[in-house]
């Protein structure tokens, strides 16, 4: 083997490492998944999906299915450390700490971000969100019609879209 191979080997074997490192000792400098974590995504989960006139998100327990998804536990405690900093920046304590028209501007403000993390976790509670409460059958007994969208087909598609 040639220095040069050994050396390449030898890099990527460090590097490895270091990522491995990181990614283990990664809870000592970021807050983990809590029960602020999880009041905070249940928060958002019904500011995004209120009802209207039908059971909310919270009502429907959408928020406990999207909390139970542990693979997205870091990105939830990313996304509310970005929402709390936010809201610290504004003069209050955490994001559960502002009123309702102030919430929903830190939620369009994430969703506008250029924080990969703040962007990430809005997108992925109105994807889990939305998925969860619209397959819901409360949701869906209340919307009768079963055909499909289009019924007579779509006579034009051989043509370009207009």
């Amino acid at each position: 083997m040639r220095r040069r191979e050994f050396i390449a080997i030898f890099g990527l074997l460090l590097l490895g490492g270091v990522a491995a490192l990181r990614r283990n000792l990664a809870i000592f400098w970021r807050s983990p998944f809590n029960a602020h974590t999880a009041q905070t995504v249940t928060a958002v989960t019904e500011l995004m999906f209120p009802g209207d006139g039908l059971p909310g998100a919270t009502e429907l327990g959408i928020h406990t299915r999207i909390v139970a998804m542990s693979e997205l536990h870091e990105l939830m405690a990313d996304g509310v450390d970005w929402l709390d900093g936010r809201a610290k920046s504004q003069g209050v304590s955490d994001f559960l700490s502002f009123d309702e028209s102030a919430k929903l501007a830190a939620i369009e403000a994430a969703f506008a971000s250029g924080d990969d993390a703040a962007k990430q976790f809005v997108l992925i509670l109105r994807f889990y969100g939305g998925l969860n409460y619209y397959s819901d059958p409360v949701i869906k007994a209340a919307f009768p019609y079963t055909g499909p969208p289009q019924p007579e087909g779509f006579a034009d598609f051989q043509d370009a879209p207009k």
